[in-house]
């Protein structure tokens, strides 16, 4: 049976060229992860640097499972501001907690180097902070909430090395939506250590989660993104038992409205078990019934048929002057089968993750 593949080509030395994207999925971590310099983006008009650097818009999000709880953490970079977004859930309980901060302009809120650096929140009511450096053998994420009436304070300290033989780090540069723009994600998967803890409220006591073991899904992206932008993705991540042998497993998936050129060949999904990496083709989803009920992803190579059924769900809808942002991230369970491309089954059932759903006007 000849299944789905997709090249892994080394890094280059930088995705710009000749004022043309090198597109392509590449193994390993880059240097740097930045795009500027592509000639005439937008419609072919030959606008100054300055305005079309100002549509390059960067984002990271760390999703994390733990112990008692899954969530994540998110960094968006808008130029004129920045905006951070804590949501996480009690997998026991399902109780929900959601925390956000903006910050104001700064140079630079997501650093070019994919090599050693940080991004952070430093408010005293929300301190966030996802810190990454190879040569130290480290990455770190951080995160302390001041709580209030209804939600407790809450605290976070995640630790994980590079040189974990199950760690994976994947690049892709796809077109977005077509070769004259592109977007450029960095992916890795770090397997965490560490510890979460609840301040008490009036309707529950406090709560301390011992150090454990975990699993994460790094991602930083930088893309033009065009003035309307919708997407929705898939992150799972965990343990999998395979012919008696438990493995640990990441999967991430995008369903976007943007590389029109070959969507097949050049896209931004994977699966990854222990240390191997399986590029997977593009996904369709589907959810007849609303983004409450069942979603159905899939795609036409037979490598990826998941079902995904809501738990509960966090809307955050963001205005500021031009720019409006509306993220729902949505906790459920999994039930499905994904392959490898060595031919290896995932069966998935009742399977803990998050999916999430996007909309940004700018």
């Amino acid at each position: 049976m000849i299944l789905y593949t997709r090249e892994l080509s080394p890094i280059p030395d930088s995705v710009i060229k000749n004022g043309k994207a090198i597109f392509g999925t590449y193994d390993g971590c880059p240097e740097c992860l930045d795009i500027r310099g592509i000639r005439a983006p937008f419609t072919g008009l030959p606008l100054p640097k300055f305005i079309t650097n100002f549509r390059i818009k960067s984002s990271i999000s760390f999703m994390f499972s733990i112990g008692d709880y899954i969530g994540m953490v998110d960094f968006l970079d808008q130029k004129l501001f920045g905006l951070v977004k804590v949501v996480f859930w009690d997998k026991e309980s399902k109780r929900k907690f959601s925390y956000r901060k903006v910050m104001g302009p700064r140079r630079r809120i997501i650093p070019h180097n994919m090599k050693c650096g940080f991004c952070a929140s430093f408010s005293k009511n929300r301190y966030v902070r996802l810190s990454w450096d190879h040569k130290r053998n480290r990455f770190s994420m951080i995160f302390s909430l001041k709580g209030d009436d209804s939600r407790p304070s809450a605290r976070a300290a995640f630790v994980a090395p590079y040189t974990d033989e199950r760690m994976n780090e994947v690049f892709a540069v796809v077109p977005a939506p077509t070769r004259r723009r592109c977007s450029a994600t960095y992916y890795a998967t770090p397997s965490i250590h560490g510890t979460v803890s609840l301040g008490s409220t009036k309707n529950y006591p406090q709560a301390i989660m011992n150090d454990t073991d975990g699993f994460s899904i790094f991602q930083v992206n930088r893309a033009y993104y065009p003035f309307e932008y919708e997407s929705e993705s898939v992150m799972i991540s965990g343990l999998t038992e395979i012919n008696g042998t438990k493995k640990r497993f990441t999967v991430v998936l995008h369903a976007v409205q943007e590389n029109q050129v070959d969507a097949d060949g050049i896209n931004s999904n994977f699966l990854f078990l222990d240390g191997k990496k399986t590029p997977l083709p593009q996904i369709q989803i589907t959810h007849n019934g609303g983004i409450q009920k069942n979603w159905v992803i899939q795609d036409f190579e037979n490598m990826v048929d998941l079902t995904f059924t809501p738990i509960s769900r966090q809307l955050q809808d963001f205005s500021l002057m031009l720019i409006h942002d509306t993220t729902t991230t949505i906790y459920g369970t999994f039930e499905g089968v994904l392959k490898t491309n060595e031919n290896e089954d995932i069966v998935l059932h009742n399977f803990e993750g998050l999916v999430r759903r996007e909309s940004t006007r700018s």
